[in-house]
């Protein structure tokens, strides 16, 4: 047997809802267009359907799974009846997380998806105040999702819901980081009263070159070995459900491809040729021979991309909700 197969454990599967998005910020590779490097073409600009959602969650849980992020790489609240999708990781014991712009989080819509069973909804803020927000996620949206984070907090303390309202941050100039975290926390986190993290920016496999170059040791980040599924709404040559081997490949989509599930178990594509290889070449570190890896910083020890939290739920090497931690794979 193959010493680079491994059982099928999935403590967390990312199965993304919805392949697109409504923002078009400056450090994210959804922004270009080319569907190879930097940017989705329209083949991973897909809905995934209830059905294919449902069997894969189905097939997960026969594997020990604890949390689904509904998100993968696209925005999972332009998928309009995302509360049916939600109800259905509930049916099968799992947390449902969102990771969410959170532009259309709001009114009955946010309300059905506290409704269904939502376990966390984490807003992605980038820029300390208006101005700020607007000149890297594109959109003078600043207030607005402030204003939507309030709302659904103050939903979830009515109805005494299980969920938690989260917000995640990037230092915009690394010169300037103890002012950008007092303005993070005086303009936007404590105003909403949100379970908060602060981070340096990452590079999305060195798609996007950010001013913060990670520095230490570089070896395998963990996740190829991980009880961790990444499933993309779309795939290469019109398929669909392509397993991804994390979201930092948004950008790489098509190199990145695993291999899709659709019309196969997951076992088969986990412990199939591309999976098999992947793990070979983090165990030797030979990640130059791996295209979508030899330039992801997050191959990097580096205690100080993670600058401010106020919570338990963040963690360097630890998913949210997770039950592994990536060190130990590392």
């Amino acid at each position: 047997m193959n010493k680079y197969k491994i059982p099928l454990t999935i403590d967390r599967a990312v199965i993304e809802v919805n392949g697109g998005c409504n923002y078009t910020c400056q450090m994210c590779p959804q922004t270009t267009p080319d569907g190879t490097t930097g940017g989705r073409g329209k083949e991973w600009l897909k809905k995934m359907s209830l059905k294919d959602f449902e069997r894969t969650v189905a097939e997960c849980a026969e594997h020990g799974l604890n949390v689904v992020n509904l998100e993968g790489s696209g925005e999972p609240t332009l998928n309009r009846n995302l509360p049916e999708y939600i109800s259905i990781v509930k049916k099968y014991g799992a947390k449902a997380f969102i990771y969410t712009n959170g532009f259309n989080l709001r009114g009955n819509f946010m309300r059905e998806c506290v409704d269904a069973g939502l376990t966390l909804a984490r807003f992605s803020c980038i820029g300390y105040n208006r101005d700020k927000y607007k000149e890297w996620m594109n959109r003078d949206g600043f207030e607005w999702i402030k204003d939507n984070a309030t709302k659904m907090n103050e939903y979830i303390k009515e109805t005494k819901a299980e969920c938690t309202v989260a917000s995640y941050h990037l230092i915009t100039d690394n010169n300037n980081i103890d002012y950008e975290v007092e303005h993070y926390q005086k303009n936007f986190i404590e105003p909403v009263g949100s379970y908060a993290e602060i981070w340096k920016m990452h590079n999305w496999s060195g798609v996007y070159d950010p001013a913060y170059k990670r520095k230490g040791k570089k070896r395998t980040c963990g996740r190829p070995f991980s009880p961790d599924l990444t499933v993309r709404a779309g795939g290469i040559n019109g398929t669909k459900l392509s397993v991804a081997p994390c979201c930092q490949t948004l950008g790489r989509d098509a190199e990145a491809d695993l291999g899709s599930i659709n019309g196969k178990t997951i076992e088969e594509v986990w412990n199939g040729e591309r999976y098999t290889w992947l793990r070979q070449m983090h165990a030797e570190e030979r990640f130059n021979e791996v295209n979508f890896c030899k330039d992801c910083d997050f191959l990097y020890d580096d205690n100080e991309v993670l600058v401010w939290k106020n919570n338990e739920l963040v963690d360097m090497y630890k998913m949210k909700g997770t039950k592994f931690n990536l060190g130990d794979f590392r």
